[in-house]
């Protein structure tokens, strides 16, 4: 009898490791789109405020700011990187007691991360103000304000640094995606004061929405974090120790859970060594620090901040 032959099977191949060029090109792309996409706003911001339009643009600062972001940032950077490859998380949803205990965890981080910001300020600059904060008290409580805080910032940052970034980031792995997140999104706000709080608060953001794979959770986190650190203390002056009490239960919870956080390391060698050492990268980087040095220059002598006001 003839013996048959069973078709021989190719085995499955592992895809190919991209090469250190090809992820310092694709992570050059998404620091260049950054670097662009924050210049193009706050030039944009710049020239509003030069114009004659009689609006107190100082009680406004976070409104043009949002603005700027939702109506320049993001679709600056958007056409930086729709054509790189990305990765959808998994869709899981979020119970509402797992939400709550997520808004403690967030907030609490906040602080934390608020703390070392103002500690180091104090070391760089004795003696210096606080200019964010500042801001904040001259703008006040007013219904614009809060639509900045509460619904531009959450909504266009999200999309810029968790949406569209860590899907981006995400097929080298899930500790790059929240690592660049975090780091990106603190560099974002310009400032020693919020770079430690709202990096810290970025890689959060960014291990929720890779576990849960829906950026409106993270909107929403991000919402009520701004709201509790924002908008609440001015709202209600009482409310410190109400808002005290949710940092602590956030510390609390972030302990008792600390066992069921797990992230995926770098997929390929040398991933977080490309993601930072390439051309735009580092372009994103230098622009930064110039922010953050000028700002820490404002905040060691607050005189200066009052130089258009005198001119005029």
């Amino acid at each position: 009898m003839e013996q048959i032959q069973e078709p021989m099977v190719e085995p499955l191949q592992e895809p190919q490791a991209p090469s250190r060029k090809q992820m310092q090109s694709v992570f050059g792309s998404i620091g260049l789109g950054l670097a662009i996409a924050l210049l193009a706003s706050q030039l944009i911001q710049g020239v509003v405020m030069a114009l004659p339009l009689g609006i107190d643009m100082q009680s406004n600062a976070f409104l043009f700011g949002g603005l700027s972001t939702a109506l320049v940032a993001l679709p600056v950077f958007f056409l930086f990187v729709k054509s790189l490859q990305r990765q959808l998380p998994q869709k899981h949803s979020l119970s509402v007691g797992a939400f709550f205990a997520l808004v403690c965890i967030s907030y609490a981080c906040m602080v934390v991360g608020n703390m070392v910001g103002m500690g180091v300020n104090v070391l760089v600059s004795p003696g210096s103000v606080d200019l964010v904060a500042q801001l904040a008290t001259a703008s006040g409580l007013t219904p614009l304000t809060v639509v900045a805080f509460v619904v531009l910032a959450p909504v266009f940052e999200e999309l810029i640094f968790r949406k569209l970034l860590v899907d981006r980031v995400l097929p080298y792995g899930e500790w790059p995606a929240i690592l660049l997140s975090g780091i990106t999104f603190g560099l974002y706000h310009g400032n020693l004061t919020q770079f430690f709080y709202a990096a810290l608060l970025g890689m959060v953001l960014a291990y929720v929405y890779i576990r849960t794979g829906n950026v409106l959770y993270t909107m929403g986190l991000h919402a009520c974090v701004n709201f509790l650190g924002g908008v609440l203390p001015l709202l209600i002056p009482e409310a410190s120790a109400v808002i005290l009490l949710v940092a602590i239960a956030g510390i609390v919870l972030f302990f008792m859970n600390k066992k069921k956080i797990h992230f995926e390391k770098a997929k390929y060698p040398g991933t977080i060594s490309a993601m930072f050492l390439n051309g735009g990268m580092i372009v994103y980087m230098l622009l930064c620090l110039i922010l953050i040095a000028s700002v820490a220059i404002l905040m060691a002598n607050p005189e200066l901040s009052n130089l258009s006001a005198l001119m005029q």
